[in-house]
């Protein structure tokens, strides 16, 4: 029994070690670099890149944000959005606009310009980080309680 129980509490030890350390992992470089890699990849080969576009859309489109630090993500870095649109026309994609009840940008050329207000200039890190490294403290904590209490 003490054997199990030791084995128990050096495995309780190390989650809590590696949810108290890596809290800080999920960088903006590290959403930055997906979303640039897998938001609308022309490669219809991996489908897994249909579910990336859908989920940062739905996220810029629930939380009025754009991009990871904002709009010029995708005009500074190289994407796979940038190498299917020109920047003319696209210089970021449709959910970066802000749109109406339809689902339509309220004005597209203002959008295409950035003109304030008809685009949404803040990036969506925050929205990301914030729940996560609450979560993530959240479970550090309990692991460490239970390691206390065992």
């Amino acid at each position: 029994y003490i054997i199990l129980m030791l084995i128990t509490f050096a495995f309780e030890m190390a989650s809590c070690i590696t949810a108290a350390t890596h809290q800080d992992s999920l960088t903006p470089g590290l959403f930055l670099k997906q979303m640039l890699e897998g938001y609308q990849k022309s490669e219809p080969a991996n489908n897994s890149d249909n579910v990336v576009t859908k989920t940062w859309d739905e996220l810029m489109l629930q939380n009025h944000c754009c991009g990871v630090l904002g709009p010029s993500d995708w005009q500074e870095y190289t994407s796979a959005f940038r190498r299917t649109h020109s920047d003319a026309d696209y210089p970021w994609p449709r959910m970066c606009c802000v749109l109406d009840a339809q689902g339509l940008p309220i004005n597209l050329d203002g959008c295409k310009l950035g003109v304030p207000g008809y685009y949404n200039s803040n990036g969506c890190y925050d929205t990301i980080s914030g729940p996560v490294n609450t979560y993530a403290w959240g479970v550090a904590w309990f692991g460490f309680a239970i390691l206390c209490w065992t």
